[in-house]
């Protein structure tokens, strides 16, 4: 009888022990700057862009995430979903409700001695008896979404919307025409420079080497747009009237993005380009602007546009 108990015991001991929660750990080493890293999880609303699950979201539905924030803490809400997130000198605890489970892990970002690369700590708490059969499963830390943040923080497209790469500036001879406009003049009015610069051209033998570039900036608080069109010419020539010959400096640097679809749609590039420039510290050297590659100008804000957006740097 004394054995049957003694027995009981150590099965009631042995299940309990199973099932104490442990921690367990993966590091990682992602190529992008602690700082870059280090904002991407501490702004919430950049958790819509790395998590898979967030991201896949239909676009439709996007506006039922819900955010709300407190000091040192918030909290992300999507229909099943609920993560609640906690900072603390760097830590990151999360709270995570999904797929009708619950899973605490944290993570914790560091410099690495290559100032380009960040490395990442995720502790996960799990039962004993998961720990100890943990080599039969490899996907231990799927739940913890580690790996979407290394794909996120490594892949452009996903980071900046768009894919970047570096080109050079393809010519050096320039004709341009600058004027400010009524803004809902805008396409009529650059249509018109367009041709004008397509008459100097061949009235004075020159050859377009490029796809037209134009720039479209709408001055803020007010109903004007500051317009520039320009073509890339084959050799030298003198400004005339409001026609100015310019130069750029061919094999220059460029970081471009190409973007098809609605012309009012283009500035989400853009703004991927601007936050390209902000992670890597990149200046730029002058506004950026749009070669049209089917050599064609927009006829309205909702009008398709085939474009390759340009910005310029020193380096």
């Amino acid at each position: 009888m004394k054995k049957k108990v003694i027995l009981l015991v150590l099965l009631a001991v042995i299940l309990i022990a199973c099932f104490i929660p442990i921690t367990e750990e993966k590091t990682i080493a992602v190529n992008a700057s602690f700082f870059n890293v280090y904002h991407v999880l501490a702004t919430p609303a950049r958790w819509k862009e790395w998590r898979s699950d967030l991201r896949k979201i239909p676009y439709a539905d996007t506006a039922k995430i819900s955010i709300y924030k407190d000091t040192g803490a918030f909290e992300i809400k999507f229909t099943n979903l609920l993560l609640k997130v906690k900072a603390s000198d760097g830590l990151f605890s999360v709270d995570d409700y999904s797929k009708n489970k619950n899973v605490a892990y944290s993570y914790y970002a560091v410099p690495a001695k290559d100032p380009k690369t960040t490395i990442v700590t995720v502790d996960k708490k799990i039962a004993a008896i998961s720990y100890l059969f943990q080599h039969f499963d490899e996907s231990t830390f799927t739940d913890t979404h580690i790996d979407d943040l290394k794909t996120f923080m490594e892949t452009d497209s996903l980071k900046y919307g768009c894919n970047i790469t570096k080109t050079r500036v393809p010519d050096a001879n320039l004709v341009v025409i600058n004027e400010t406009v009524q803004k809902k003049d805008k396409f009529v009015e650059a249509e018109k420079m367009f041709a004008e610069l397509q008459t100097f051209v061949k009235k004075h033998g020159l050859k377009q080497t490029q796809p037209v570039i134009a720039q479209y900036f709408d001055k803020p608080k007010t109903d004007s747009t500051q317009l520039k069109v320009g073509l890339f010419i084959d050799k030298e020539t003198v400004s005339e009237k409001n026609i100015v010959f310019t130069r750029m400096p061919k094999g220059g640097p460029l970081y471009v993005a190409k973007f098809g679809g609605r012309f009012k749609d283009r500035m989400k590039v853009y703004a991927g380009l601007q936050q390209y420039f902000t992670d890597h510290l990149y200046q730029q050297a002058i506004l950026p602007f749009e070669f049209y590659l089917d050599n064609k100008l927009p006829v309205s804000d909702t009008g398709k546009v085939n474009i390759q957006v340009n910005f310029s740097t020193y380096f």
